[in-house]
């Protein structure tokens, strides 16, 4: 999905087909969030009022770098586990075998697409924990644009936590769609809190 024209990508997006749908929408959300963070923290580096915090930047630059290479197979990776759950539903249930072999493959395939946006979600977690760091090392003039990387990564957690939930719904073994569950609300409300501050700060610095 990465390689393919923007134009192609969004019109993917809107066509009537499961896939790509919300999950990969909120990965690449994820991806550009990322991206705008690291092209903050790299045109903060070299500034004079930062000069005593090049090593932090520096290390900080590198963990960003390296979260982006992982958030980006994973638009791909949602369209894979879904499509694995749309095959499972299209299997055969003209008989009570039939029946129990495709229930068993729509729940095994339902925790793979459970599975794939929790993991998004502790990337983007793991995203804001780094930019935490440096955040305060961030100037003026490009502030709005750590603030956007900020609304990038909330909607980008905001519609994987949803899928979390949608597909732990479906799912008949109670107690792993529960436990999946708080672990999903624990980083929801941990990025909540790091978005929550960069707007804080973004907000005391234009007023």
């Amino acid at each position: 999905m990465m390689q393919q024209p923007f134009e192609k990508l969004v019109d993917s997006l809107a066509a009537k087909t499961p896939t790509p749908g919300g999950g990969a929408a909120a990965a690449m959300a994820g991806s550009l969030g990322t991206a705008l963070f690291l092209m903050v923290v790299r045109f903060s580096k070299g500034k004079k009022a930062n000069a005593e915090r090049e090593g932090e930047l520096a290390a900080v630059e590198q963990l960003l770098a390296n979260h982006l290479e992982r958030l980006k197979p994973m638009a791909e990776r949602d369209c894979k586990s879904f499509d694995l759950v749309s095959a499972a539903y299209g299997m055969p249930k003209n008989s009570d075998g039939e029946k129990a072999l495709r229930d068993k493959a729509i729940q095994e395939a339902l925790v793979g697409a459970m599975v794939v946006p929790e993991e998004a979600m502790c990337m983007v977690r793991d995203v804001f924990v780094a930019m935490d760091r440096v955040a305060d090392c961030v100037g003026k003039a490009i502030v709005s644009d750590l603030a956007s990387g900020a609304a990038l990564l909330l909607a980008s957690a905001e519609g994987a936590f949803l899928n979390v939930r949608i597909n732990a719904a479906f799912l008949a073994n109670r107690e792993l769609a529960e436990s999946t569950m708080v672990r999903a609300k624990t980083v929801h409300a941990e990025i909540l809190r790091h978005q929550e501050k960069i707007a804080d700060q973004v907000e005391k610095m234009l007023a």
